[in-house]
């Protein structure tokens, strides 16, 4: 996990500090996806699990990360995902302005999309939650889950999971 972090880290330093003509976009650790899902099923009972001073609250105020910035000020938001059961990592670019998950699956042929969904699931859920908390976005957030879709027309890896 850590090279992930690693990659992710000089992505964020990159987004920070590029023009402003460049996209704006920031990223988050592996770490958010771990602490959605662990809290995913106690959330769903009740959405006070997860209050203004939770952890997962941090994230969209650019506090949580080194080189992290507000998600209020991007418009793209790249998370890291680990599918557990076959050791494999996708990536979901959160649209914020649309709302929507775009999810990218590098080895689909051996990931298939249930099992994509039902690690993307607890973010479409959750996500929105933190938004609200954290008060960052110029807008209303809706008080719907995000949409997504599972991108297909991307390049696939041909010689095994991690290559």
């Amino acid at each position: 996990m850590q090279h992930i972090d690693a990659m992710f880290y000089f992505m964020r330093m990159r987004m920070k500090f590029s023009s402003p003509n460049d996209v704006r976009a920031t990223s988050t650790d592996c770490l958010l996806d771990f602490k959605i899902r662990s809290i995913f099923d106690k959330f769903m009972k009740d959405v006070n699990a997860i209050d203004k001073h939770h952890t997962l609250a941090l994230y969209p105020t650019g506090k949580k990360l080194w080189f992290g910035s507000n998600w209020g000020e991007v418009d793209h938001v790249y998370i890291p995902i680990f599918v557990d059961k076959r050791a494999h990592w996708i990536l979901a670019d959160f649209d914020i302005s649309k709302w929507h998950l775009d999810v990218y699956n590098s080895y689909f042929k051996t990931i298939r999309d249930v099992a994509v969904l039902a690690v993307v699931d607890p973010l479409r859920y959750i996500l929105p939650h933190i938004l609200r908390l954290s008060s960052v976005l110029k807008f209303t957030t809706p008080d719907r889950p995000l949409t997504y879709s599972l991108c297909k027309d991307i390049p696939q890896q041909t010689n095994g999971l991690g290559s």
